[in-house]
């Protein structure tokens, strides 16, 4: 699929990209061989539930993904796969890690935005009432 193309059916064409950001518990900084199994993991749950991920940077305690999906993707079930299976199969391949971070990996918060100017600020304003 062609990203500038979108997502079409018989009824419509349409072209979502949310801009989606979520971090480790307790701010906990992942090791280099938790982010590669995460960013493995990640791919395979777009391709599982059938969206495509434009941009994914993980950088200490924080994931910040761009993802285009269809209209009847439905946010909060993306979001259970991508931590709740993640933390869930990351403590399966490395047990160690549960011992280290606890038993919750993911803050339970996540930041969802259209547009990269409304997830920043939404993350500053969060900052800031922390």
């Amino acid at each position: 699929m062609l990203l500038s193309q979108g997502f079409s059916s018989k009824y419509h064409t349409s072209f979502l990209q949310y801009h989606i950001s979520f971090s480790t518990h307790n701010d906990i900084h992942l090791q280099e061989n938790e982010i590669a199994f995460l960013t493995d993991y990640i791919h395979h749950v777009s391709e599982r539930h059938a969206f495509v991920i434009k941009d994914l940077t993980i950088q200490g305690a924080r994931i910040n993904l761009v993802i285009l999906c269809k209209t009847t993707h439905y946010i909060p079930n993306i979001m259970k796969a991508l931590k709740g299976g993640s933390a869930r199969f990351m403590y399966k391949e490395f047990p160690e890690s549960k011992v280290q971070h606890g038993i919750n990996l993911w803050d339970q918060k996540y930041f969802i935005a259209t547009e990269k100017a409304q997830l920043r600020e939404m993350l500053e304003l969060y900052h800031t009432k922390k």
